[in-house]
Protein backbone atom coordinates (compact mmCIF):
# COMPACT_ATOMS: atom_id res chain seq x y z
CA UNK A 1 0.00 0.00 0.00
CA UNK A 2 0.77 3.79 -0.60
CA UNK A 3 0.41 4.21 3.74
CA UNK A 4 -2.09 2.63 5.96
CA UNK A 5 -4.48 5.25 5.46
CA UNK A 6 -7.69 4.30 4.45
CA UNK A 7 -9.02 7.57 3.11
CA UNK A 8 -5.87 8.41 1.41
CA UNK A 9 -4.19 5.43 0.69
CA UNK A 10 -4.47 2.83 -1.91
CA UNK A 11 -3.01 -0.74 -2.72
CA UNK A 12 0.51 -0.83 -5.04
CA UNK A 13 0.57 -4.52 -5.48
CA UNK A 14 -1.03 -7.45 -4.82
CA UNK A 15 -1.01 -11.16 -4.95
CA UNK A 16 -3.22 -14.51 -4.38
CA UNK A 17 -2.29 -18.17 -3.59
CA UNK A 18 -4.75 -20.32 -3.17
CA UNK A 19 -3.86 -23.45 -0.77
CA UNK A 20 -5.72 -26.32 0.03
CA UNK A 21 -7.11 -27.28 3.40
CA UNK A 22 -3.54 -28.87 4.36
CA UNK A 23 -2.08 -25.48 3.02
CA UNK A 24 -0.65 -26.78 -0.18
CA UNK A 25 -0.38 -24.19 -2.88
CA UNK A 26 -2.60 -25.03 -5.75
CA UNK A 27 -0.78 -22.74 -8.23
CA UNK A 28 2.96 -22.09 -7.89
CA UNK A 29 2.37 -18.97 -10.55
CA UNK A 30 -0.79 -17.63 -7.98
CA UNK A 31 -2.04 -14.22 -9.21
CA UNK A 32 -0.22 -10.48 -8.84
CA UNK A 33 -0.80 -6.91 -9.80
CA UNK A 34 1.15 -3.69 -9.89
CA UNK A 35 -1.71 -1.06 -9.47
CA UNK A 36 -0.99 1.92 -11.64
CA UNK A 37 -0.06 4.99 -9.91
CA UNK A 38 0.13 8.77 -10.71
CA UNK A 39 3.35 10.34 -9.80
CA UNK A 40 1.41 13.10 -6.91
CA UNK A 41 0.36 9.11 -5.14
CA UNK A 42 3.71 7.89 -5.26
CA UNK A 43 5.14 11.71 -3.69
CA UNK A 44 2.51 12.03 -1.16
CA UNK A 45 3.68 8.59 0.37
CA UNK A 46 5.62 8.51 3.55
CA UNK A 47 9.21 8.65 3.43
CA UNK A 48 9.14 4.73 4.86
CA UNK A 49 7.05 3.60 1.46
CA UNK A 50 9.39 6.10 -0.71
CA UNK A 51 12.21 4.23 0.41
CA UNK A 52 11.23 0.81 0.75
CA UNK A 53 8.63 0.54 -2.36
CA UNK A 54 11.65 3.31 -3.74
CA UNK A 55 14.62 0.23 -3.64
CA UNK A 56 12.31 -2.35 -4.39
CA UNK A 57 11.37 -1.53 -7.88
CA UNK A 58 7.59 -1.03 -7.17
CA UNK A 59 7.23 3.12 -7.09
CA UNK A 60 8.84 2.40 -11.00
CA UNK A 61 6.20 -0.31 -11.38
CA UNK A 62 3.06 1.53 -10.53
CA UNK A 63 4.36 4.51 -12.39
CA UNK A 64 5.17 2.32 -15.70
CA UNK A 65 1.53 1.60 -17.70
CA UNK A 66 3.04 -1.58 -19.34
CA UNK A 67 4.06 -3.29 -16.09
CA UNK A 68 0.83 -2.26 -13.68
CA UNK A 69 -3.27 -2.34 -14.51
CA UNK A 70 -5.80 -0.68 -13.35
CA UNK A 71 -6.94 -1.20 -9.90
CA UNK A 72 -10.50 -2.09 -11.72
CA UNK A 73 -8.24 -4.45 -13.78
CA UNK A 74 -6.60 -5.44 -10.56
CA UNK A 75 -9.97 -6.28 -9.07
CA UNK A 76 -11.32 -8.20 -11.90
CA UNK A 77 -8.15 -10.17 -12.59
CA UNK A 78 -7.93 -11.24 -8.53
CA UNK A 79 -11.50 -12.42 -8.26
CA UNK A 80 -11.49 -14.93 -11.72
CA UNK A 81 -8.46 -15.99 -10.45
CA UNK A 82 -9.60 -16.98 -6.86
CA UNK A 83 -12.73 -18.40 -8.59
CA UNK A 84 -11.00 -20.63 -10.49
CA UNK A 85 -9.67 -22.57 -7.21
CA UNK A 86 -13.38 -21.62 -5.46
CA UNK A 87 -15.86 -21.16 -7.12
CA UNK A 88 -18.45 -20.95 -4.22
CA UNK A 89 -19.36 -18.10 -2.58
CA UNK A 90 -18.01 -17.93 0.77
CA UNK A 91 -16.30 -20.69 1.17
CA UNK A 92 -12.31 -19.41 0.82
CA UNK A 93 -10.74 -17.25 3.59
CA UNK A 94 -8.75 -14.12 2.95
CA UNK A 95 -5.48 -15.49 5.17
CA UNK A 96 -1.85 -14.13 5.90
CA UNK A 97 -0.60 -12.17 8.02
CA UNK A 98 -2.06 -8.86 9.71
CA UNK A 99 -4.18 -9.79 7.16
CA UNK A 100 -7.28 -7.34 8.94
CA UNK A 101 -5.26 -4.39 7.44
CA UNK A 102 -5.22 -6.02 3.79
CA UNK A 103 -9.19 -6.73 4.20
CA UNK A 104 -9.50 -2.99 5.25
CA UNK A 105 -8.19 -2.04 1.65
CA UNK A 106 -10.16 -5.17 -0.11
CA UNK A 107 -13.37 -3.63 0.94
CA UNK A 108 -13.14 -0.96 -0.84
CA UNK A 109 -13.89 -0.23 -4.41
CA UNK A 110 -12.90 -1.66 -6.99
CA UNK A 111 -12.31 -4.36 -4.83
CA UNK A 112 -15.53 -4.91 -2.77
CA UNK A 113 -16.39 -8.24 -5.10
CA UNK A 114 -13.57 -10.51 -3.95
CA UNK A 115 -15.16 -9.80 -0.60
CA UNK A 116 -18.03 -10.37 -1.59
CA UNK A 117 -16.96 -13.94 -2.86
CA UNK A 118 -14.82 -14.57 -0.06
CA UNK A 119 -16.03 -16.11 3.82
CA UNK A 120 -16.69 -13.07 6.50
CA UNK A 121 -13.75 -14.76 8.65
CA UNK A 122 -10.28 -14.49 7.95
CA UNK A 123 -7.31 -16.39 8.93
CA UNK A 124 -4.78 -14.37 10.64
CA UNK A 125 -1.38 -16.19 11.51
CA UNK A 126 -0.10 -12.93 13.40
CA UNK A 127 -3.25 -14.11 15.20
CA UNK A 128 -1.34 -17.00 16.28
CA UNK A 129 1.99 -16.23 16.25
CA UNK A 130 0.88 -13.55 19.11
CA UNK A 131 -0.31 -16.41 20.91
CA UNK A 132 2.40 -18.38 20.20
CA UNK A 133 4.96 -15.63 21.79
CA UNK A 134 3.18 -16.02 24.92
CA UNK A 135 1.86 -19.35 25.46
CA UNK A 136 4.60 -21.61 23.82
CA UNK A 137 7.82 -22.73 24.26
CA UNK A 138 10.75 -20.82 23.80
CA UNK A 139 12.19 -23.74 21.35
CA UNK A 140 8.78 -23.61 19.47
CA UNK A 141 9.11 -20.01 19.01
CA UNK A 142 12.84 -20.47 18.15
CA UNK A 143 11.47 -23.11 15.50
CA UNK A 144 9.14 -20.57 13.75
CA UNK A 145 9.56 -19.94 10.28
CA UNK A 146 11.97 -16.23 10.22
CA UNK A 147 10.46 -13.72 7.96
CA UNK A 148 12.68 -11.95 5.37
CA UNK A 149 10.90 -8.34 5.97
CA UNK A 150 10.90 -7.69 1.91
CA UNK A 151 7.42 -6.19 2.16
CA UNK A 152 6.14 -7.79 -1.46
CA UNK A 153 2.94 -9.22 -1.90
CA UNK A 154 4.34 -12.50 -3.17
CA UNK A 155 7.19 -13.11 -0.66
CA UNK A 156 4.89 -12.19 2.17
CA UNK A 157 2.14 -14.24 1.34
CA UNK A 158 4.41 -17.27 0.61
CA UNK A 159 6.20 -16.73 3.94
CA UNK A 160 2.59 -16.60 5.59
CA UNK A 161 1.71 -20.24 4.26
CA UNK A 162 5.23 -21.69 5.60
CA UNK A 163 3.98 -19.88 9.18
CA UNK A 164 0.94 -21.44 8.76
CA UNK A 165 2.10 -24.98 7.91
CA UNK A 166 4.05 -24.35 11.05
CA UNK A 167 1.77 -23.70 13.33
CA UNK A 168 -0.36 -26.15 12.32
CA UNK A 169 2.01 -28.49 12.32
CA UNK A 170 3.42 -27.59 16.04
CA UNK A 171 0.05 -27.11 17.44
CA UNK A 172 -2.99 -28.61 15.44
CA UNK A 173 -1.41 -31.99 13.65
CA UNK A 174 -1.76 -34.84 16.17
CA UNK A 175 1.58 -36.58 16.57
Amino acid sequence: MTGLNLASDSIMSLACFVTDYDLNVLDEEGYEAVITHSQEQMDAMGEWCKQHHGDSGLTAACLDPAKSKSAEEAATGLLAYIQKYAPERRKALLAGNTVHADKAFLIQEPYTKVMKHLHHRIFDVSAIKEAARRWASDEIIKGSPRKTGKHEARSDILESIEEARYYRNVFFKKQ
